[in-house]
């Protein structure tokens, strides 16, 4: 038959959440539009090369105008710019942190990259919505000045300083913060970095970053994303080899249509973000799996106290399914319960799950005659 695949080639290639290859002569959108491509997230300052970006935000000066409305009183907006910050630095670097002390001070770091006894990449936060007069200049140079008599007194060394402004400098405020930046680089030989106004707009836009608008933003238009498209195939019968499909027969189900698209639908999305090199997202699919088998193993153990003669547990892939429905996505992926129903099928698929006692079993058996299958066409 066209666009068969044998279960010995599926499993194989299910082996440890890899995608699957379903006949691309199959393969088609769903009408709630195309599956969005973006490279994969860059680790580096470098803003001119970023991923795809998403919806448009409004200028910086409307975006964090907003931004404090929002937060209530300027000093709780400080606050949670400081956090915005933070969790834009962890978009490009997993590995941020931030210092307090119960005094407060905390030696001018408000996040960083790196070890006390290495080397360090520092931010600090300033929000400063109404420009950089001579004020915030002195702000910044004590800021600044701190961590260096910090880093001195206690032995650590800063390679990199960024300040991060919600607002746009003017001409004459960027001339002297390039001007202080170069003599202070040259003095001290750390580098440093402006996130201004138009920057951090550009960073909230990018693809890997919809968790992060959604967090601080979810009032603007244009950061309430669409969530994923559901692809689907009208070659059902490609599955007919398929383990899953094979735990639900055992399980007593006739009919597997609807299971066979659900499949399909979450094992398209994995191919679809392995395409883009979305690491983020492809680490939460991952996460994903291991919530929905959490869930599955809860109501395994429940119901296997009441397994029939046959192994059979009524109401198990009914409560499985309808729970992996309602799981939280992990940031930053956006699913339909299509998604999560077929990522309870994709489990059954590599072994991780089943829908009778004997499960396993099934399983082994099934993986020896896919050997068996696949030995016979080799000869």
């Amino acid at each position: 038959m066209r666009g068969r695949t044998r279960s010995g080639c599926l499993g194989r290639t299910l082996a440890g959440l890899t995608p699957s290859r379903a006949p691309k002569s199959t393969y088609r959108r769903s009408d709630f539009g195309k599956v969005r491509a973006c490279p994969s997230p860059l680790r580096s300052f470098d803003a001119a090369a970023t991923p795809e970006l998403g919806m448009p935000l409004p200028d910086p000066n409307l975006l964090f105008q907003l931004f404090q409305i929002e937060a209530l009183t300027e000093g709780a907006a400080r606050a949670r710019f400081q956090q915005l910050i933070t969790d834009l630095v962890r978009v490009q670097h997993e590995i941020t942190d931030t210092v307090a002390n119960p005094n407060g001070s905390d030696w001018g770091i408000d996040a960083l990259v790196g070890r006390f006894d290495e080397t360090m990449t520092v931010w600090q936060a300033k929000f400063f919505l109404d420009g950089v007069g001579p004020s915030q200049q002195r702000q910044i140079r004590d800021s600044f000045t701190q961590v260096c008599e910090q880093a001195k007194a206690h032995g650590f060394t800063v390679d990199a300083w960024i300040l991060a402004v919600p607002c746009v400098m003017t001409p004459e405020e960027r001339r002297w913060f390039d001007g202080w930046a170069g003599r202070q680089a040259k003095r001290t030989g750390i580098l440093i970095k402006l996130w201004g106004g138009t920057e951090l707009r550009h960073q909230l836009m990018r693809a890997d970053a919809a968790h992060v608008r959604r967090e601080y933003f979810a009032t603007v238009p244009g950061t309430d994303d669409d969530p994923e498209p559901v692809s689907t195939t009208d070659d059902l019968a490609a599955f007919d080899d398929a383990l899953f499909v094979r735990q639900l027969h055992e399980a007593g189900m006739i009919e597997t249509d609807a299971a066979r698209g659900l499949f399909f639908a979450a094992d398209a999305l994995i191919r679809d973000l392995e395409a883009r090199g979305d690491k983020g997202s492809r680490d939460a699919v991952d996460e994903l799996h291991l919530e929905i088998r959490f869930l599955w193993e809860q109501h395994f153990n429940r119901h296997s106290p009441n397994a029939n003669a046959a192994g059979r547990m009524i109401g198990l892939v009914d409560d499985v399914l309808s729970g992996a429905a309602e799981v939280t996505d992990p940031a930053p992926l956006k699913l339909r319960p299509a998604h999560r129903r077929g990522v309870a099928h994709r489990l059954v698929e590599i072994a991780q799950a089943g829908w009778v006692v004997h499960w396993r079993d099934v399983a082994e058996t099934h993986r020896a005659m896919a050997g068996d299958a696949g030995a016979e066409v080799d000869a």
